[in-house]
């Protein structure tokens, strides 16, 4: 996994974007870095997603939020991949995120009290 120990953000677009962190298993730091694309609160933000372990490659997350039935649908998009394997790494981590998400506004779990 994966620890965040620094986020810095200047959320417009055009504007840069970067996050470190140290990796849980091996304590190895990385960072991800790029830009906003698009900014419309409270329902679409994009950015570009340029990681440490994967060299130069620059990818494109985006996010779509809506009101739905008394709560929020989120629609994540990553995309942009030259390979299928890298694809492949990214939707297992954003299924951990999106889990993480889902179980601090459900249960209010966060870093330091979920089960491991």
């Amino acid at each position: 996994m994966y620890h965040h120990t620094d986020w810095q953000a200047d959320v417009r677009p055009g504007g840069p974007w970067r996050s470190e962190g140290v990796g849980d298993a091996d304590g190895a730091p990385y960072n991800v870095q790029g830009e906003y694309v698009e900014v419309e609160p409270p329902r679409l933000v994009s950015y570009t997603w340029v990681a440490s372990w994967a060299g130069t490659e620059k990818t494109l997350v985006r996010w779509e939020l809506e009101a739905k039935d008394g709560g929020t649908l989120v629609r994540l998009r990553h995309s942009g991949f030259a390979e299928s394997t890298a694809a492949q790494g990214h939707y297992d981590g954003w299924i951990r995120v999106i889990g993480w998400m889902q179980a601090f506004a459900e249960k209010g779990e966060t870093v330091e009290n979920r089960a491991a």
